[in-house]
């Protein structure tokens, strides 16, 4: 590893780490990437330059030998509302098991170690006004709580480890898993719109572009512990949301929309996400739908990252769109699994 640009990114067989492996190799840092004995690799097979390290976040001496040769670490790896069972799953993972490799990290003098958190950190905006870095952290769902206690955490290393904080909206794009029931519901008939006459306004951003803000962190001349939020800057109330869906789905006719209210959303996420077992919205997620506000500016980035939203939205939907086609993901009945 004769390289001074070594990167390591953790969760690089996710949606987000893979986006970023493969920009990071495109600027010529040598990338390496850490899994699990049981991830899922169909999403790097493609990728013969990345080179990869299979070893549990808790395992210190694997990571401090891998750590040991490594000069940027971005770190993906994490429990997501989606897929945390509870409280505990949450706060172990996001929490305990960043502590361990921020604590390797330290200690191998990482240069740059880029914590890849959420908008769920810092909780929802108070009204239609976009939410920015200075206002008060009030997470409202159990992801929300472990995201900002690990930032807390870090941010108490930030002396001894230079450490960067992305807030991240929504991320998007082809290969997503987490919205790809959103999709699914805007090509039927009938669309229902959790919140009945409330709406929820999300803040969205194009995976590409997510991966872009990442590597931006590693270079930024910005003090350790600095926070950004990343989004394309725009508000996206639901309802719109599916028209654009519709829209890059080529439908000429728009669906019927049913209002449904937030205790019934609730009702059937408990039962498909805990009982049942199966993914999709989870009752931390309606937790966080339920507070509606989720417009955040990335004016903070975009003025301190030298970094700036590309992707159009209805773009970023179309090639999600064929991308989901491509693979048949919408023409036949997909099982997605985590």
């Amino acid at each position: 590893m004769g390289s001074n640009r070594v990167l390591l990114i953790t969760g690089v067989s996710g949606f987000l780490g893979s986006r970023i492996s493969f920009l990071a190799h495109e600027q010529g840092y040598e990338v390496h990437g850490l899994v699990r004995k049981t991830s899922s690799l169909s999403g790097i097979m493609d990728h013969s330059w990345l080179r990869l390290h299979t070893a549990d976040l808790s395992d210190r001496r694997e990571l401090s030998e891998i750590l040991t040769h490594t000069d940027y670490v971005i770190h993906t790896a994490g429990v997501m509302a989606t897929t945390a069972r509870n409280r505990k799953d949450s706060h172990r993972t996001n929490l305990e098991l960043t502590r361990i490799i921020a604590e390797e990290s330290a200690e191998a003098g990482i240069k740059r170690f880029v914590y890849c958190s959420s908008l769920a950190a810092g909780g929802p905006g108070k009204g239609q006004d976009a939410r920015t870095e200075q206002d008060p952290d009030h997470p409202v769902s159990f992801y929300g709580r472990s995201k900002l206690h690990a930032e807390k955490m870090l941010a108490s290393m930030s002396n001894d480890l230079s450490v960067i904080f992305l807030r991240f909206s929504t991320i998007y794009g082809p290969g997503d898993r987490n919205i790809f029931g959103f999709f699914k519901a805007a090509s039927g008939r009938i669309i229902p719109v959790p919140g009945g006459r409330k709406i929820l306004v999300n803040s969205m951003v194009y995976v590409d572009d997510a991966a872009r803000a990442s590597l931006a962190a590693m270079d930024a001349d910005v003090p350790s512990g600095s926070v950004y939020q990343i989004s394309d800057g725009k508000p996206y109330p639901l309802p719109r949301m599916f028209d654009y869906m519709e829209q890059a789905l080529g439908k000429t006719q728009k669906a019927k929309r049913l209002s449904i209210p937030y205790w019934l959303v609730m009702l059937q996420s408990w039962w498909l996400h805990d009982v049942v077992r199966k993914r999709g919205i989870s009752p931390d997620q309606v937790r966080q739908m339920r507070a509606l506000y989720w417009f955040a500016s990335p004016e903070k980035a975009i003025r301190e990252l030298g970094w700036k939203p590309e992707v159009d939205f209805t773009e970023g939907l179309t090639r999600t769109v064929k991308w989901y086609r491509d693979h048949n993901w919408l023409s036949s009945p997909h099982k997605v699994t985590a």
